[in-house]
């Protein structure tokens, strides 16, 4: 299949992605799913819970203890792409604390445009309870995440970009969701692409509707996993994909050991899957993305850009947290030459 999902004009721009999303600082423990029990969480959910709830759950931890990270779904797709030297940028809201500092210097030292807004509060955090089985379980904190505002939108970044990329976690409060249309209506007038993940069922369940129709509105390229895709539109696999395309230009369906689906202007591909053993499932579907956008910014067919993110998605599900193997980085080059 001929990739032309960049024209030549946006091709040439100096960023590759800028992103705005929910700055978290990611805490990973190892878990029986007796723990999710005692800990009053729900195996395989996101939900977002208040910084009583999420303090109270940190201080219950008992034996179990948790490793640190920078988080948030598109920073992982981000950091996934600059390894291999894009050109990204990223804004969102840390506080005056720690984690806010940890999170501007792990920036920093992925060579991940800074676009912060420091803010009074608490920097947002989520914690990520791993089971034998490799499923991950979410309590999400949003803290100074929630204060984001128009103020705070790159729009310098956006318009230099090739793509526009964000998820569906910015819908929260009316100050986000209004500062995530701002940049939806600014990248769309300054003819830059836009992706957007549509990151959770829970996400789609509040929505649906608003999503359904940025898709015939601006959004270029769509990416849903199997049960997100289901409940978009009704189906899962390549009758997703085929389905969802009909309202963007690209549509990415995940579905899990079957590999994925892309539609791409009424054409369907499938992207086989790696065979890999599963650790933490936390943060496949952001390397799949970023590995996908990285292909796309680099002008490659779908079927390297499938290959890319496949590469990236498999790798760090063989790693507790959102990390990668040493030597992928020359891996992922391979694919781009």
């Amino acid at each position: 299949m001929t990739q032309s999902f960049l024209s030549p004009e946006q091709s040439a721009r100096r960023i590759d992605v800028t992103s705005i999303e929910n700055a978290l600082v990611d805490l990973l423990v190892r878990a029986e799913e007796s723990d999710l029990q005692e800990l009053g969480m729900h195996k395989g959910r996101m939900q977002l819970v208040d910084e009583a709830e999420q303090t109270r759950i940190l201080a219950n931890l008992g034996r179990l203890t948790a490793e640190v990270e920078l988080g948030g779904s598109a920073a992982n797709a981000l950091r996934a792409m600059a390894l291999v030297g894009a050109e990204v940028s990223y804004s969102s809201c840390v506080a005056r604390d720690t984690y806010g500092d940890s999170f501007s210097a792990r920036l920093e030292q992925l060579s991940i445009r800074n676009r912060l807004a420091v803010v009074e509060g608490a920097t947002g955090t989520c914690l990520v309870v791993v089971t034998p089985d490799g499923e991950r379980t979410l309590n999400t904190h949003l803290g100074a995440c929630r204060a984001y505002n128009r103020l705070f939108v790159p729009e310098q970044d956006i318009k230099n970009s090739k793509i526009f990329f964000t998820t569906g976690y910015v819908w929260d409060t009316p100050e986000q969701v209004d500062a995530i249309e701002h940049a939806l209506a600014f990248a769309h007038a300054n003819k830059v692409k836009i992706a957007l993940d549509v990151a959770d069922p829970f996400v789609v369940s509040r929505s649906k509707q608003r999503f359904t129709e940025l898709f015939r509105s601006c959004v270029s390229l769509v990416f849903a996993n199997a049960q997100e895709a289901e409940m978009l539109v009704g189906c899962t696999g390549e009758k997703a994909a085929r389905t969802l395309g009909e309202q963007v230009e690209m549509a990415v369906v995940k579905d899990g050991a079957s590999g994925a689906f892309v539609c791409h202007n009424g054409q369907t591909q499938h992207i086989p899957t790696r065979r890999v053993n599963v650790v933490d499932t936390t943060g496949a579907g952001d390397l799949f993305a970023g590995g996908f956008l990285l292909g796309l910014v680099r002008g490659k067919s779908i079927r390297t850009c499938g290959e890319l993110a496949t590469l990236l998605a498999s790798d760090t599900v063989t790693h507790m947290g959102v990390r990668l193997t040493s030597g992928i980085e020359l891996q992922a080059r391979s694919l781009l030459l």
